[in-house]
């Protein structure tokens, strides 16, 4: 029997966070801690949760989930001790700007040179509304409302993640913004009456705010009762993602002690089978290798998706090494795919692309292939248009272009042929220069006027530390903007944007309609001081970036312009959040242009294969549907990793099917 992992075992633990690289069953094997620990604790309230704005954890369960708690009863029995929410990032902010709207305008009116115009608009904007922030405060109520003894979380993609998990320290700059703020107050309040300052709801709120941070903060790097668990698969791009992740927690004191190595490959029935074992050996070897302090969890690849209680179940069951139920249900599934299979053939046409086309983004959920997708596109399109500069670049916080490029890339614009270049921007650096240039700039000009009175001293501080309070995501947008800079001297004829994972990248298309409209507000809160002090350098910042994002929004709607290519796997989850994502592409009139399902297994009389092939065969019908009024391209799946020059060729060809 398997030793039990300590994150099952380990009765003092109440924080488990499951995280990794998009793709390797993070929601699965989060989900199967949930329904074991709740099954091997009768007296134990379980609650796991989703901060991934792609949820996925209502189809795992096949339970309708939203922002409210639900107690999730299965097999008709009566009660049970498990319990499961997906947060709804827009309607949290709703509901926090209800509660503390009111009391944070009132914190920046008695802090700043703004009239109450000003503040409305500028919390409306600035307020926390996207869901790294909100995952943050409802962990902090969740954990301060001591209701539920074992909190889980399934986390979004690796970048996502460790950005909320920052989040704290980012929250209490925040705060402390709106201390500077009501400082102003408590200065005059104690001038003006010769009384010691008596605190009021703002200051308890401020308090109140803190306290709920901190003990998130705390309870993150407690190493007694808090766990984070990577979820990797044996390919290098996933080994590569999970060294940073582990890196980056191990520097932010959030203990690590298992990793779970999902999808191994252990049948030898087919070709295929054993090709793509083989592949596995020398990752696995690096693994072991690399990870060798902590304890390893190898999970081998079952040939039907994990889906629904029972499965999760068993699954529970295999963990602790009690696995022969799994063994035997898919058994018989073998047996039923072999006699129901029935053939479909592949499309075989090739996908166009105007050669006038300026912007190519590739999206898709996690673990799909993005990177490939994108890094095939853009060797083909750069043998395709040889005449044309063509750029690809990623605008994920976990970039993996290099890994996929097998070529060290980086913050510069790295050459990969004659005529395509790569870069992986780091969009946080480039969001702390101009940050910092705008602080400059707002020193240097108070400075002048400080004889003039407190007020103004009071007013630079707070206008020095606005950026501390900028939408989350801003930084994301200033990476674009640099791109369009290059687009606008001429730099590129072609931009190709490897994009984030769908929750993240669905922000990420409606965050220039929002950045323009805070940067607007700020560019009015500069000038409202001109004629105290001279504001033009910066708020003529705010102006330019404001354009500039404005030409971002008229690109990204302009079928010219853009084209939109959507990556797909054919199962449940990846059909459902494929759909979400046209639909949403439709609301925001950007053009999706092709959509490729990758990784489609090849006929096979292989009784192991042929389980996932039947079900593959079965979403992509779904999607063909779907997605009847565009083509519909299939993508095999390789018994190797693709990663280099050398194989991503041979990728391109099977995509472009050039080979045929």
């Amino acid at each position: 029997m398997k030793k039990l992992p300590e994150y099952l075992e380990n009765s003092n633990l109440r924080l488990l966070i499951f995280g990794g690289k998009g793709g390797t069953g993070k929601t699965t094997m989060s989900s199967a801690a949930a329904v074991w620990l709740a099954k091997a604790n009768p007296l134990t309230k379980v609650m796991i949760i989703s901060t991934d704005p792609a949820h996925s954890l209502s189809h795992g369960f096949g339970v309708k989930l939203d922002n409210q708690s639900t107690c999730l009863i299965f097999n008709n029995t009566s009660e049970s001790n498990l319990y499961a929410k997906q947060l709804d990032a827009q309607e949290l902010t709703a509901q926090f700007k209800q509660e503390n709207g009111d009391i944070m305008k009132k914190i920046a009116s008695r802090g700043t040179y703004f009239d109450q115009k000003d503040i409305s608009e500028f919390f409306d904007l600035s307020l926390p509304g996207m869901d790294e922030v909100m995952a943050i405060i409802e962990v902090a109520q969740l954990l301060s409302e001591n209701l539920f003894d074992v909190l889980i979380i399934d986390t979004a993609p690796t970048g996502h993640t460790l950005r909320m998990l920052n989040l704290p320290f980012q929250m209490e700059k925040w705060i402390q913004v709106m201390d500077m703020m009501l400082e102003k107050h408590r200065y005059m309040a104690t001038q003006f009456t010769r009384r010691k300052y008596v605190k009021d709801e703002c200051d308890f709120f401020l308090e109140g705010l803190t306290q709920k941070i901190h003990t998130v903060n705390n309870l993150l790097k407690d190493q007694q009762i808090t766990r984070f668990i990577p979820v990797m698969i044996p390919e290098f791009m996933s080994i590569q993602e999970t060294q940073k992740l582990v890196k980056t927690l191990l520097e932010m004191h959030i203990p690590v002690k298992e990793i779970i190595v999902n999808h191994v490959a252990v049948q030898n029935v087919c070709e295929f089978c054993t090709a793509r074992k083989f592949q596995q050996a020398n990752p696995i070897l690096q693994i072991q290798q690399e990870f060798s302090k902590f304890d390893l969890i190898f999970v081998e690849n079952f040939q039907d998706e994990i889906k629904g209680y029972d499965d999760l179940s068993l699954l529970g069951n295999y963990l602790t090494g009690n696995f022969y139920d799994l063994y035997k249900k898919q058994e018989l599934q073998k047996h039923e795919a072999i006699i129901q299979d029935t053939d479909q053939t592949m499309k075989v046409s090739n996908p166009d692309f105007d050669p006038d086309i300026q912007f190519v983004i590739i999206g898709g959920k996690g673990g799909v292939g993005k990177t490939t997708v994108a890094s095939s596109i853009g060797l083909y399109l750069s043998g395709l248009f040889q005449d044309k500069k063509i750029l690809l670049f990623s605008t994920d916080p976990a970039h993996s272009l290099s890994d996929s490029l097998d070529l060290e890339i980086g913050n510069c614009i790295t050459p990969v042929s004659s005529n395509l270049w790569a870069m992986e921007m780091n969009a946080d650096q480039l969001f702390e220069d101009f940050k910092n240039s705008y602080k400059q700039d707002i020193y240097l000009m108070f400075d002048q006027f400080l004889t003039k009175g407190m007020d103004i001293k009071f007013d630079r501080e707070v206008m020095a530390e606005l950026f501390s309070m900028a939408p989350p995501g801003l930084d994301e947008i200033m990476a674009i903007n640099k791109i369009m800079d290059l687009k606008l001297k001429n730099e590129f004829d072609m931009i190709i944007i490897d994009s984030s994972p769908t929750g993240h990248l669905l922000r990420f298309l409606e965050l220039p309609g929002l950045v323009r409209q805070w940067l607007k507000t700020l560019f009015n809160l500069l000038i409202k001081y001109e004629g105290i002090v001279k504001l033009t350098r910066s708020a003529q910042k705010a102006l330019d970036l404001s354009k500039n994002i404005r030409r971002i929004q008229e690109n990204l709607t302009d079928p010219k312009k853009t084209a939109f290519v959507l990556v797909a796997i054919s199962e449940a989850m990846g059909v459902l959040e494929s759909e979400d994502l046209s639909a949403y592409l439709t609301q925001a009139k950007i053009p999706l242009a092709h959509l490729f399902i990758n990784m489609v297994l090849p006929d096979t009389d292989c009784p192991v294969c042929a389980v996932r092939q039947k079900s593959q065969k079965f979403y992509i019908e779904k999607i063909k549907r779907k997605f009847a009024k565009i083509c519909v391209w299939q993508i095999p799946l390789f018994p190797h990793e693709i990663h280099g020059k050398t194989n991503l060729k041979k990728f391109m060809n099977k995509l472009f099917k050039l080979d045929q």
